[in-house]
């Protein structure tokens, strides 16, 4: 083809193609129009990959991620496992992040806790093995709950990047270990903010270039890495929302938790309603707006206003929406028991939410009718989060 910049055909353009991470081929489309329409059509880049529905249960010593087409059809792909190393441990899903998966290996022994981190491609198998936090890190490692971790990308450096999250003695936190897949040592960076410390009972969240957490207590304050070559820890104001109340001071449960909406930060607060069973759930979406100086300054808007029952949990995380759709827990009720029956998670369009109002989007059908089912009882009987996946042959960056 005159235009294609190339002699070579379609189907070996594809092939080569298909060996660049996806992250990479964005620059790719504009050498011509040839080249933009290949990766297009046939190896598009990560933007623009099919999202899955990746639902993964930890049972114990073996852990299963199942994964379900993102589509209208939403049937299962397939089926994975992951078992711990050790027979008193557990592996947990850190996150996805451009169809690599991060697992926790964690395993308590004695009173100590013992951690090994893994990033993965289930497609090709490629796998690398973290080396341990730095020594001195090592008694928050050591300590019967460990700090958490978190897995993002950074689109403009285009490297991924592990976060650890410490413990830190009373909760305050001086320091971050983080880990840029292909270097070969984890560094240390300062966390400047006075009175910084992390929320143990909330997990991070990375999203769109940075790791959020929330800080303890009622401090009210979100705090952010740029996962960018400066890798700078701010904060900002938490969500109006998340103002304490006396229904909150006296509920044992952390009435809040960070989420993903669509490519954003989400906060998922609730509040007890004064029906018994019932649970009022605000969800928060995070914006950035631009300052007269340039500066991007966070802004917090209601996007979901939706209802828990004692039988229902519709905000799973650490991904709330999934393209068209939302997960939801339901539970049943056996009215000739009067006992709550086992877990089931079905999928909802999320255009069954309507507006309502000052309330925001509520939910217009009650979880039972009008939706599909995805995993059954009998499978669900574990801890159970949901990720959004896209399947690449994306390799994992090692050094070189």
């Amino acid at each position: 083809m005159p235009d294609s910049g190339s002699c070579l055909p379609d189907d070996v353009l594809v092939q080569i193609f298909l060996l660049v991470p996806t992250w990479f081929r964005r620059p790719l489309r504009l050498v011509c129009k040839g080249w933009r329409t290949v990766i297009d059509e046939r190896a598009p880049p990560e933007d623009n990959l099919p999202a899955k529905i990746l639902v993964f249960i930890n049972q114990g010593r073996t852990s299963r991620a199942l994964v379900f087409n993102g589509g209208s059809s939403g049937h299962r792909e397939r089926t994975r496992t992951y078992t711990s190393s050790s027979d008193g441990g557990r592996v947990h899903m850190v996150v996805t992040c451009n169809g690599l998966l991060c697992l926790h290996d964690h395993t308590t022994y004695g009173g100590l806790s013992f951690s090994a981190v893994t990033v993965t491609n289930p497609v090709t198998g490629d796998t690398a093995a973290l080396p341990p936090v730095p020594t001195r890190w090592s008694w928050g490692q050591f300590a019967k709950a460990p700090g958490h971790y978190s897995f993002g990308f950074h689109r403009e450096t285009k490297l991924h990047k592990v976060v650890y999250i410490p413990r830190g003695h009373r909760r305050s936190l001086d320091a971050l270990q983080v880990f840029t897949l292909g270097d070969k040592a984890w560094r240390e960076v300062p966390v400047p903010v006075p009175g910084a410390c992390h929320d143990l009972h909330c997990e991070p969240v990375s999203v769109a270039g940075a790791t959020y957490w929330l800080a303890a207590g009622a401090a009210g304050r979100v705090m952010a890495l740029d996962l960018g070559e400066g890798e700078r820890v701010t904060s900002f104001d938490a969500p109006p929302a998340m103002a304490p109340t006396p229904a909150r001071s006296a509920s044992r449960d952390t009435p809040w938790r960070l989420t993903k909406v669509g490519a954003s930060l989400g906060v998922v607060v609730s509040s007890p309603r004064p029906s018994m069973y019932r649970t009022r759930v605000e969800v928060w979406v995070l914006d950035m707006d631009v300052g007269g100086g340039g500066e991007r300054l966070p802004r917090w808007s209601r996007r979901y206003c939706v209802g828990e029952t004692a039988v229902s949990s519709w905000v799973m995380a650490p991904q709330l929406t999934h393209g068209d759709y939302v997960v939801s827990a339901e539970h049943g009720w056996d009215y000739e028991s009067w006992r709550r029956r086992e877990r089931t998670l079905h999928r909802h369009e999320a255009g069954e939410l309507v507006d309502g109002g000052d309330d925001g989007w509520q939910l217009q059908l009650p979880p039972e009718k009008g939706a599909q089912l995805i995993v059954s009882s009998e499978e669900l009987k574990g801890k159970v989060t949901t990720f959004a996946y896209v399947e690449t042959r994306n390799p994992v960056p090692r050094n070189k």
